[in-house]
């Protein structure tokens, strides 16, 4: 197109896709039928034959495997040579343990084409027998159809059916820098954007597999006729001679062996994250339907109530829970078993982050899909859940499913800052916001990559890295996270050298919403090419 003269040339392009604010990643099974190769389903070859895909697997620190892929699909290596069989191939082909970066739902069913519909090994009468991350990666992109050029990322690593809820697990003394011994959550914590973990299958193996749905009514045994091989009788409704017919039954894992790696984990290697995870279910006698498993809330409910009360000693084993975000209750469909909640939670996040900023809660923000809340529970139930141990509860209201409130069973406060309150102010509400959590979190992301920027401009009279600090926050303050009439009332910023190689940003914002003040301490040292970011959140 030409205007006037030919002078001026108008060339119409897409504008580039905004990045994500808050990338997620799952764990998972992804069943699918053997093949002979090991590959169980998984379409490595298209994976092999994206280089956009390729490149962000490789910059977490899997070049070795990419290298691998593109051998096993050409047939021959780097040097023209035959490719032989090594002892990693099968896993490789499966695509086990390798973070996946994920767009779109229809992306996930290209590469796990058989997921949705093969059963897995570990059945239950309530969980069924189809794996929960297919279907938590469809809720995850539920109300994403919609962005336009905000696209929501989501990393996606297949566990092995065969280890169980050990598999989901971390090693405690494991170490990032050593990428192949790393297990799947491990290399979970490895995309540097990350901020949510989410673990539905982990959740489906914590239902435990004899627990039973509502009473249905029961008819009489029909009477025996030959029927064509394949026929379906079982319509849940007759009576079951045996109470071993789940095959592979597992027993779920105490609270002690998933919470404590989890959260020891997440404190030490990634702070700035957190996990989402429901509350598991159990059998009351009183209740016809399954209620919040009593061993877990009465674990929590210790932890923190000890953590809370007596002080020091047990302020070190608590303050890590508010790595973990609790979601209640689960989610089912008239179409669709119970499902976890915790992929429908993080797309809304990622949503919302995307949309109004990371510092926004999902707080009654309608979900989108077609589940509804199972079991149903009252304004009662979920005001005492909320209050103890602290869960974030869905809730439906006027046809839509909502959150009243994002909660944490903790403080979200860094465990120097919790150590200088006392009982009663450890004890106040906005303390236990998880947005708020979720805020400091990504600031930490965002300073950490600032100070990977300028890691070698460490110099007091160097203005470069004060320049950037103010800009950052200057547009903080204009997109509504900081309060204050002007920039100069939401933060302060005060540069400082310790030695040749270090240089010190003190900085105090004042966030819009619900706490005070945080104080952020930004180390920068470019003799160790390290950049460091210390937190603490003030009342007053």
């Amino acid at each position: 197109m030409f205007l006037a003269d030919q002078r001026i040339e108008i060339d119409a392009r897409p504008a580039p896709p905004v990045p994500p604010v808050l990338e997620v990643v799952m764990l998972g099974h992804c069943p699918g039928p053997d093949d002979g190769s090991g590959a169980s389903g998984a379409q490595w070859q298209r994976v092999a034959d994206d280089e956009a895909l390729l490149a962000d697997i490789a910059a977490l620190g899997f070049s070795r495997e990419v290298r691998r892929l593109k051998a096993l699909r050409a047939g021959v290596d780097s040097a023209g040579r035959s490719v032989t069989p090594e002892p990693g191939d099968a896993d490789l082909r499966a695509l086990y343990r390798l973070p996946l970066p994920i767009h779109a739902l229809g992306q996930f069913r290209v590469l796990f084409p058989y997921s949705f519909d093969t059963p897995c090994r570990a059945v239950s009468t309530l969980a069924g027998d189809r794996a929960w991350l297919p279907r938590a990666v469809q809720d995850f992109f539920e109300d994403s159809t919609s962005l336009g050029r905000e696209a929501l990322k989501l990393w996606v690593i297949r566990v092995p059916e065969a280890e169980g809820a050990h598999g989901f697990l971390p090693d405690t003394g494991a170490q990032l820098t050593d990428i192949g011994r790393l297990g799947a959550f491990e290399r979970a914590l490895l995309p540097p954007r990350a901020g949510l973990i989410v673990l539905p299958d982990l959740e489906r193996l914590q239902v435990p597999a004899l627990l039973p749905d509502i009473p249905r009514m029961q008819l009489d045994n029909p009477v025996p006729a030959f029927l064509p091989v394949g026929t379906a009788v079982d319509d849940g409704h007759r009576e079951r001679r045996r109470g071993d017919e789940i095959p592979h039954a597992t027993e779920p894992l105490p609270p002690e062996a998933v919470i404590e790696p989890l959260i020891r984990t997440l404190a030490r290697l990634r702070p700035d994250m957190q996990c989402l995870l429901a509350l598991p279910l159990d059998a009351d006698a009183g209740q016809e339907v399954p209620v919040p498993a009593p061993a877990w809330t009465a674990y929590l409910t210790r932890t923190v109530g000890s953590a809370l009360k007596e002080g020091a000693a047990s302020l070190d084993a608590a303050s890590a829970l508010r790595h973990l975000q609790w979601i209640y209750p689960y989610l089912r469909g008239a179409d669709r078993p119970l499902g976890s909640p915790c992929g429908l939670v993080a797309g809304l996040q990622a949503l919302t982050a995307q949309r109004a900023g990371p510092w926004r809660s999902i707080g009654e923000r309608p979900f989108a899909g077609r589940d509804l809340p199972w079991p149903v529970l009252d304004q009662n139930q979920a005001a005492a859940l909320r209050q103890a141990p602290g869960v974030t509860v869905l809730l439906r209201r006027n046809g839509r499913i909502v959150v009243d409130d994002e909660r944490l069973c903790v403080p979200c406060l860094p465990l120097p800052a919790l150590r200088q309150l006392d009982a009663a102010r450890r004890g106040q509400d906005h303390w236990y916001s998880a947005e708020v959590m979720r805020f400091m979190g990504w600031l930490q992301r965002q300073l950490r990559a600032l100070g990977e920027r300028l890691v070698f401009d460490a110099d007091v009279h160097d203005p470069r890295t004060e320049m950037a600090l103010r800009a950052f926050f200057t547009h903080l303050h204009a997109r509504g996270a900081l309060r204050g009439a002007r920039p100069e009332d939401a933060y302060r910023l005060a540069i400082r050298s310790d030695g040749d190689s270090t240089l010190i940003a003190d900085i105090e914002i004042a966030p819009a919403f619900p706490l005070d003040l945080i104080r952020i301490t930004f180390l920068q040292d470019r003799h160790n090419a390290d950049a460091r970011v210390q937190m603490e959140a003030l009342d007053g």
